[in-house]
Parts: structure tokens; C-alpha cells; sequence
């Protein structure tokens, strides 16, 4: 199946680049404009009728993928899965739009992600520990010299979600992430929460690379105690 002429693709001009894009696909899906078993653009045309750099079409990609609305498949190219998670994301969406306090949102993380943390450790591929341990030395990288590393470590977190294989975790766990996202920038932006960060997740990857389920769930647990609480202390516990 050849890739589709995607028309009504407008122009993306927000901050956020990639959130933009992720938008207009749901939109073409919602419209039938894109259906399940098409194949996206390659990579640079989808830059090129965007307007935008190649790197924010792959961090939208990644988005995607995460939400289980694409799949990259054996050989090259991004499909739309033939499974869309829709029916699970709008409503969870709109019930962290209705309110919320951000202790509940935090609460919600530490009882998730130490779970798809224990099952990535059963889980990962040696090409995902690979690429895991890249994202984790480009993260060291960046904190050593002095340089804003909040992609690098939400990567890392879509990464170990991907791992675990778990299509109704990592949805429900992107949203949460969405709703995150700012305050996690702010709190991620003094050197000694980057250090804490870095430690935190080199201990997530010495138990994902020992296929150690309870270690994982375990680092998972204690970095998102000390990261929401942190969050918590600095922003005095206000709505998200």
C-alpha cells in the first residue's frame, strides 16, 4: 500500500512543534483522511509539508508511537496501527482537562510507571537496551556541560514504555506525561536535580540491563517519589 497524498496538511507554527503535528494526524484519522494500514510519508516529506525540521517530525513520530495510533515496522517505513487506542485516550484526556490536582496526577505516575518499568526489565530487546544506554550517555552529555537535557529524559521514559509492550500502560502514561510536562521542565532545570535525575535513571538501567523486575520497579518508584515530591515543593501543590 503506497503512502497517501496528505492534503490538508497546513503549515505547523507553535512552540511546540511537534504537539502540532501529532494533532493534524489525529485530525486526518478522525476524518478518514488516514486510515489504519497506511503507510506516513517518509520522514522528509512530512518535514517538507509541515514546515518544520526533520527532528521535530521525529519527536512527533515518537509521540505516535507512544500513544499506539503508529508502529514502525521490519524493513522501514510508519504505519497506522490497525488497533487505534482512541477510545481509551479521549476519555482519560478530557477527565485530566476537567481537574485535577497535581498531587493526584504524580500519585497516578508512581503507581504506572514502576509497573511498566518491571515489565520492560522482562521485556527490552538488546537493540532497545542499546538505544536506551545511548539516550542515557547523551543525557550525561548534556548535564556535564551545562546544556537543558528534558529530551533526552523524556525519551528515555518513551523508551522503557515501548519496552514493556504494553499498549493500555503506555497510553494512559503518555497523557499523564502530557499533563506533566511543564512543571517536569521546570523542576528538571537546577544541576543538582540533573545529577539526582541521572543517577536516578542510571539505577533504572543497571536493573532493565539485568532483566531485574523488582530492581526496575523498584528505581522507578523511588526516582518518581523524589521527583514529584520535588515538584510538589516547588510549585506548592497547585492545579496542573
Amino acid at each position: 500500500m503506497g503512502s497517501p497524498e496528505l492534503t490538508v496538511i497546513e503549515p505547523i507554527r507553535r512552540s511546540r512543534l511537534y504537539q502540532g503535528i501529532v494533532e493534524q494526524i489525529e485530525g486526518l484519522l478522525e476524518r478518514g483522511d488516514l486510515r489504519p494500514g497506511d503507510q506516513l510519508p517518509p520522514e522528509r516529506q512530512l518535514a517538507e509539508q509541515f514546515q518544520v525540521s526533520r527532528a521535530s517530525v521525529r519527536e512527533a513520530l515518537r509521540a505516535l508511537e507512544l500513544l499506539g495510533i503508529v508502529e514502525t515496522r521490519a524493513g522501514g517505513g510508519t504505519f497506522v496501527r490497525q488497533t487505534l487506542p482512541d477510545d481509551l485516550a479521549r476519555p482519560l484526556t478530557s477527565l485530566m482537562a476537567r481537574g485535577h490536582t497535581l498531587a493526584d496526577v504524580i500519585e497516578f505516575r508512581g503507581l504506572i510507571e514502576p509497573a511498566i518499568a518491571a515489565a520492560a526489565a522482562e521485556r527490552i530487546t538488546p537493540s532497545q537496551l542499546a538505544e536506551l544506554r545511548e539516550i542515557f550517555a547523551e543525557q550525561e552529555a548534556r548535564i556535564a556541560a551545562g546544556e537543558p537535557y528534558a529530551e533526552e529524559d523524556t525519551r528515555f521514559h518513551e523508551l522503557i514504555g515501548t519496552a514493556a509492550r504494553n499498549e493500555l500502560l503506555t497510553t494512559m502514561l503518555g497523557v499523564v506525561w502530557d499533563v506533566l510536562r511543564a512543571s517536569r521542565e521546570q523542576w528538571l532545570q537546577t544541576n543538582q536535580r540533573a545529577h539526582a535525575s541521572l543517577d536516578a535513571h542510571r539505577r533504572i538501567l543497571s536493573a532493565l540491563g539485568a532483566h531485574d523486575p523488582d530492581a526496575a520497579r523498584k528505581a522507578a518508584a523511588d526516582h518518581i517519589t523524589a521527583v514529584g515530591e520535588g515538584i510538589l515543593r516547588l510549585i506548592g501543590g497547585s492545579k496542573a
